[in-house]
């Protein structure tokens, strides 16, 4: 009964890819169709030489338009304002001549403000940004897409924001295939804000972020998320936001690589690598965290809040511990959220089903911390697959009000732990390394080949997942 509860959850909550209800649950796999970056046939192409005839194309731009700007590099001191407005079936492209062939530099680039079907592409932009400021905004936009371009900021600050989408009624945009990489200062790469049309506290909705390959964020101490949706005071409002097949690696700026704080949004098929710190669903409600790879990182996931869904996860050689383990349900110091400050509330109504946790060096499920008084509740553990050689593999730090455990499978020389003896059994999985890297069990185990134990979606038989690499995001990705 347990497993026919959870697979109904999953089918209502997991799936669609603007972050609402749906059936699928898987991102396209990299390089299909799907995938392809098929720009609209454009009803007039215009070349751009020189940044002032840039400026003058954009203002005067049209539905349908193509502007081009040609390759060489740039220094640009003043925005490049893009107020313009496309449509749908006819969108306004601001281009490189060609992929990467565009460099600027300077102290800016461009400023989205009140556009709509716009696309940005192809830029590499290498400006600085001043002291607590934010390099590129896309404010009060919607259906805006950046795409393609590579962010390489001449990173002379202690503190900025590389890009945001942000302002009234921001929503419906698409931040895909661009690379963002080596900062030093605190702050983020990318955040997520934004307002309410009549300019109250807000956040943009329905936005996509996907294909990007964040990487080198060398701060190496608190303040320095590479991904951010939300804030303390936004985490009870719905984003709807889709993160999905995105790369992290060595992003070492925070204890948080990406650091949820709104409420009903959907991260599935990334893989963060080599970072040292977590997915962390700090404020807010509802969200799902979905076939994801962690691998060697110190750290995992750490979940707040209330209602959220954590399946088809796949976590290895992790090397945090406590509040960077593996895998922390953690316990709050509220109740509830309340939005009014920076207080996390206990996990609770969480569903952990159907992740791999193997060979991770302290303990893979974690409940609770001392530190944090309130205890999770009402948590659900279900058909989940925990291998590891040291210590206990369930910790419960600070005792869970409310835990049921069914269907998982557990092996190796470390202890169940805090795990109740009817929620598991004892198979060995006989893992072995497969060709994408991932530790799979050998044929013929009772869990082998059924999508009802552990991280894979095997269908038919044959693993429909694996981890992305370098080549599979960023701006020259298929």
């Amino acid at each position: 009964m347990a497993c026919a509860v959870t697979a109904f959850v999953l089918l209502l909550k997991v799936g669609c890819r603007d972050g609402g209800i749906g059936e699928s649950t898987e991102p396209a796999a990299p390089g299909t169709a799907e995938q392809a970056d098929v720009l609209p046939s454009p009803r007039r192409t215009r070349a751009a030489h020189r940044l002032d005839e840039l400026r003058s194309m954009i203002a005067s731009a049209l539905p349908g338009d193509r502007i081009e700007l040609a390759n060489g590099t740039y220094t640009n001191m003043i925005p490049i304002e893009v107020s313009v407005r496309g449509t749908e079936q006819h969108p306004i492209v601001i281009t490189a001549q060609t992929v990467g062939g565009v460099t600027i530099g300077g102290s800016s680039s461009f400023h989205v403000k009140g556009a709509s079907h716009v696309i940005l592409r192809g830029f590499k932009l290498t400006h600085g940004v001043e002291e607590g400021d934010v390099a590129l905004k896309i404010a009060g936009s919607t259906h805006v897409r950046f795409t393609r371009n590579e962010l390489a900021l001449a990173d002379t600050t202690s503190l900025s924001t590389w890009l945001s989408l942000e302002g009234a009624g921001s929503g419906y945009n698409r931040i895909d295939h661009n690379s963002f990489h080596d900062k030093t200062s605190a702050n983020v790469f990318l955040a997520v804000y934004g307002n309410a049309p009549d300019g109250s506290l807000g956040i943009s909705r329905h936005d996509r972020i996907d294909h990007n390959y964040f990487h080198k964020l060398t701060l190496d101490r608190e303040g320095g998320e590479c991904l951010r949706i939300g804030d303390s005071k936004r985490g009870l409002l719905s984003a709807h936001t889709v993160v999905e097949a995105n790369l992290f690696e060595e992003c070492n700026g925070d204890p948080e690589v990406i650091s949820n704080k709104s409420s009903e949004n959907v991260f599935r098929g990334n893989t963060l690598r080599n970072n040292k710190g977590s997915l962390v669903l700090r404020h807010g409600n509802q969200s799902v965290v979905d076939g994801n790879f962690f691998l060697n990182n110190a750290g995992g996931m750490r979940i707040y809040g209330h209602d959220h869904l954590i399946t088809h996860n796949y976590l290895e050689g992790g090397t945090g511990t406590g509040a960077q383990g593996p895998l922390v349900l953690n316990s709050g110091c509220t109740e509830e959220d309340t939005g009014q400050g920076t207080d996390c509330s206990a996990a609770s109504r969480v569903t952990v089903a159907f992740n791999s946790l193997l060979g991770n060096k302290s303990a893979h499920l974690v409940i609770g911390a001392s530190s944090r008084p309130i205890p999770a509740r009402d948590l659900r553990v279900e058909n989940n697959l925990l291998v590891g050689e040291l210590g206990k593999l369930v910790d419960f730090e600070r005792a869970p009000d409310g835990f049921t455990a069914a269907g998982n499978m557990l092996w190796g020389a470390a202890s169940p732990g805090d795990m109740p003896s009817t929620g598991y059994v004892r198979v060995d999985p006989r893992l072995v390394r497969a060709e994408d890297g991932l530790m799979r069990p050998s044929a013929g185990i009772p869990m082998a080949g059924a999508p009802d134990v552990g991280a894979d979606r095997t269908g038919s038989g044959v693993v429909s997942r694996r981890p992305l690499t370098p080549a599979d995001v960023g701006p020259h990705a298929p």
